[in-house]
């Protein structure tokens, strides 16, 4: 028995050294219409049996994956959506410890992807937190939608405008010497009277 325990304590410091070799390559997040995705690769295949998962009150989200260790130079490439605000990477002697700053969390879920190396997080958010969130991009839509009819209308009018002054100058130089109003005149103060007249009132009310 005594013998099995000498061979014992040093096969187990010799899996946890081996364990310790698993390396955090890459995190992704994915924002989706109701959550994220957060995906999280290594160098080892993960299995969703090492990761834990939590949401603090304090608005964190915490994943935790034992026997692993990242370089926590790697949060300033990772490519954020606006719905998370914060992303924090820390390492402890045992465990790496991902921490999400988002919106409520109504359930999380950990799921493996076709690549063993891959671990997968779903995180779903109550609807009514992500109210604010659709509020804010409907009006962001809605205002580069104004600006591009805005845009449209300038340049309809500038064209308009120049139109109208190439008809009127040419009239004016084919009626040169002559009694009667070519059309090229008549057409181009018409289209230039109408474009102010739109321009000066009809748009503003709008």
């Amino acid at each position: 028995m005594n013998s099995f325990k000498y061979y014992l304590i040093p096969l187990f410091f010799i899996v946890q050294s081996f364990a310790a070799d698993i390396k955090i390559t890459d995190i992704k997040i994915n924002s989706k219409k109701n959550g994220i995705f957060l995906t999280i690769r290594s160098n080892q295949p993960l299995s969703k049996g090492t990761a834990t998962g939590w949401y603090s009150e304090n608005g964190w989200f915490y994943t935790t994956i034992m026997n692993a260790q990242i370089d926590t130079n790697l949060v300033e490439s990772i490519k954020t959506p606006p719905i998370v605000k914060k992303i924090a990477l820390h390492n402890t002697s045992q465990s790496v410890q991902i921490s999400l700053k988002v919106p409520p969390i109504e359930i999380h879920d950990f799921f493996e992807s076709g690549n063993p190396n891959e671990i997968m997080v779903a995180l779903r958010f109550p609807l009514s937190s992500m109210d604010p969130v659709f509020a804010e991009a409907k009006l962001d839509h809605k205002s580069n939608t104004n600006m591009q009819t805005v845009l449209n209308y300038k340049q309809i009018r500038n064209a308009s405008l120049l139109v109208g002054a190439s008809l009127s100058i040419a009239g004016v130089m084919s009626s040169d010497g002559q009694d009667t109003i070519r059309w090229e005149l008549f057409t181009g103060m018409g289209l230039l009277i109408a474009t102010y007249l739109y321009d000066r009132y009809i748009q503003l009310i709008k």
